[in-house]
């Protein structure tokens, strides 16, 4: 995938105060003197370059970031402050980049040169960017010239008596004059009855190592004990217990609560089953009362036939408007005598319905209705009892959750507590069953714990198996008073020594008064130490004696590998697309050498015009070689500012080409020439040429 830049964003940068552009495949950065275009090519080198220092590059960093994509599978930003730069994450596809590769991608100030020697590219440069040979010298640079001038025959080393020789030599030696000293101590301090009671010693601390190892393990075993029977009794804790028994507690209470209230509601609900129907016979009762009428009067009827004669007398004498009105009194007095009729009428239908009223009083109270204050006294009597049983029925809705609430929270803690349901008939036998579990529990852990202190074993070192003996302290205080009398025996045998211990000492700087086991002791990590040393120093000669062979063996093949490099066509054909002209590239010595059709010429000797050429081929040539092909960028700061007018139209012509497959140009110049150059060819590009002007 091609890395290309995507976009630059900078501030407070010498002249530029801020300064921000996306780029396209092909652009140019146009501004004159003095207005910043060296600070900005500087300003990329340091965000997107590991070795930003051999650019000789001005103090003034200025801040911002560059964006470059084609890295992974997003876009990576590069700051001038970046522990990551962009050959790390080249790196990872392309392993083995020379450290100056930023040399290859950029030309700051007109500077086309790959390095500083004359033609700008020798056999230095191409051992870097074309082989391994550079390496290969960084490489020996680490091994002396002693090592250089040493072989291994028949598996000796042969080799200058100086150097890592020599010290080798050394070690040699002093390892030899070590295992002399334990020969004699073998003889004279380990040999005869001393060695007898050494081994009888060392016996009798087996013996004790198996019996701590038995202790080891009991002690191990009763913590698991004590472990296993206190995760028990967290299971069944006093505090879950004693939550238990607060609860069932309140569960019985509530209990007889609730049979103490429905014995009450139903009493009450008997005393008052009838209160509705008084209730509702009172109001009837007392509506009727007030109601009660007598007939109809008859003055009314009186009254409408005196109007009626009033009417006809009026006819007679011809007075029409009189007698309409005596005719109106005629309809007013009969309708008010009908309508006092009709309520006589209603009122015996409710006459009908008092003695029903009546009747049913009579069968639900045993006694006659006598009026309104006997239902008074009895809905005063039973209206308590009424109201205390609603009550009490929605107190036993709320008593009836409480009560279930109880029981499923008692249910789920003796299920924590045994692993199963109960029923509430045996809580109070189980609840006893775990109490006294409990206090078990409490003494087997009480116990235990005091036997795992006498064992006096610590955590760290318990032993996990099982060993083929048990633990007996009457056995293990035996032990050890045997092998203080043995250690006793030993001493006298010990204080008979003193001219081996002296040399010892020499070897081990111990102090004469060092005991024995401790003075072996000290001897034997000496000679570690110098056996470590003389292994050590024998690998590095002999590992760098393999590797000189192999550097040897690999330098044959450098100078191959650089000529053929050279005539690559990786390498080739830039050359020729750059110069029209040079077709070929060799090495003759240290010199770089190219030909075209008709004779050779040295790099060196060529115009500055024509090096131009060259050189830009081969950094196109050298990175699409170690890139294996992928796209990458070229930022060039004024590279053709040197070349004439003709020249230039050349140079820019084969960068639209590079363009064209795959590789970005940015083009940084103060030249107004190369500028209309470039805009000129960067038409075909489109919307993928960027120009800005600062």
């Amino acid at each position: 995938m091609p890395v290309y830049i995507k976009e630059i964003n900078v501030q407070n940068l010498g002249p530029i105060s801020q300064f921000t552009t996306q780029l396209g495949i092909f652009n140019l950065i146009y501004g004159h003197n003095e207005q910043g275009k060296t600070y900005l090519v500087e300003f990329l080198i340091r965000s997107l370059f590991r070795n930003a220092r051999h650019w000789r590059l001005r103090s003034h960093k200025g801040t911002g970031k560059v964006s470059v994509e084609g890295l992974n599978s997003g876009i990576v930003d590069f700051f001038p402050e970046s522990s990551k730069k962009l050959e790390d994450f080249l790196d990872e596809a392309h392993v083995g980049l020379p450290p100056d590769f930023s040399k290859l991608l950029v030309v700051k100030g007109a500077e086309v040169e790959i390095a500083n020697v004359e033609g700008g590219a020798d056999k230095t440069i191409l051992k870097r960017y074309l082989s391994s040979k550079e390496i290969l010298d960084n490489i020996e640079k680490n091994i002396s010239r002693t090592i250089q001038e040493s072989k291994i025959e028949n598996k000796v080393i042969v080799g200058p008596k100086r150097g890592e020789i020599s010290t080798r030599e050394e070690f040699e030696k002093n390892l030899k004059k070590i295992n002399q000293l334990f020969v004699q101590i073998d003889k004279g301090y380990s040999g005869g009855h001393r060695k007898a009671l050494a081994d009888a010693k060392q016996n009798l601390a087996d013996q004790i190592n198996q019996l701590l190892r038995a202790k080891q393990y009991l002690a191990f075993k009763i913590a698991q004990e004590i472990k296993n029977l206190k995760e028990d009794k967290n299971r069944i804790s006093n505090e879950k217990l004693q939550k238990v028994r607060s609860d069932l507690t309140l569960y019985k209470q509530k209990k007889s609560e609730i049979r103490k209230k429905r014995d009450a509601q139903r009493e009450a609900e008997i005393r008052s089953q009838h209160y509705e129907w008084l209730k509702s016979a009172h109001d009837v009762y007392q509506d009727m009362l007030k109601k009660e009428v007598g007939r109809p009067h008859p003055i009314f009827l009186i009254l409408s036939l005196m109007m009626v004669a009033l009417a006809g007398f009026l006819i007679f004498l011809n007075i029409p408007i009189a007698a309409a009105l005596a005719l109106g009194g005629v309809i007013l007095f009969g309708l008010i005598y009908i309508k006092k009729y009709r309520i006589l009428l209603r009122q015996a239908a409710k006459n009908d319905e008092i003695e029903k009223l009546q009747h049913e009083f009579k069968i639900y109270f045993k006694q006659d209705l006598t009026g309104l204050p006997l239902i008074l006294e009895l809905l005063q009597k039973m209206e308590e009892d009424y109201n205390n049983g609603r009550l009490l029925k929605k107190q036993l809705s709320e008593d009836a959750s409480t009560l279930e609430s109880l029981h499923m929270g008692i249910s789920e803690q003796f299920y924590q507590l045994t692993g199963k349901r109960k029923e509430p008939e045996v809580w109070d036998d189980v609840l006893r069953q775990l109490e006294r579990r409990l206090q078990y529990l409490d003494n087997q852990i009480r116990e235990k714990e005091l036997y795992l202190a006498q064992l006096a074993v610590d955590p760290s070192d318990y032993q996990i198996e099982q060993p083929e003996i048990a633990y007996s302290k009457q056995k293990f205080d035996e032990l050890q008073k045997k092998v203080r009398y043995t250690q006793e025996q030993i001493e006298e045998e010990t204080g008979k020594l003193v001219s081996l211990k002296q040399l010892i000492c020499q070897q081990t700087d111990d102090d004469i008064s060092t005991n024995w086991e401790t003075l072996i002791h000290n001897l034997r990590n000496h000679r570690e130490k110098v056996l470590e040393a003389y292994k050590n120093k024998a690998a590095e000669i002999i590992g760098k004696i393999a590797v000189h062979e192999v550097i040897m063996d690999l330098r044959k093949a450098e100078d191959t590998k650089i000529s053929t490099g050279l005539k690559s066509k990786t390498v080739q054909d830039p050359l020729y697309q750059m110069t029209n002209r040079y077709n070929r590239l060799d090495l003759d010595g240290e010199k770089l050498v190219v030909s075209d059709p008709f004779d050779n010429f040295y790099l060196s000797e060529l115009s500055t015009g024509a090096q131009e050429q060259i050189l830009l081929a081969l950094r196109i040539g050298f990175s699409t070689k170690l890139m294996r092909q992928d796209g990458l960028f070229l930022i060039l700061d004024d590279a053709f500012q040197y070349s004439d007018w003709q020249r230039r139209k050349l140079l820019t012509e084969k960068v639209v080409d590079l363009a064209q497959n795959g590789w970005q140009i940015i083009y940084f110049t103060m030249d107004d020439n190369i500028r209309d150059i470039f805009e000129e060819k960067g038409k075909i590009f489109g919307a993928q040429f960027k120009m800005v002007e600062l």
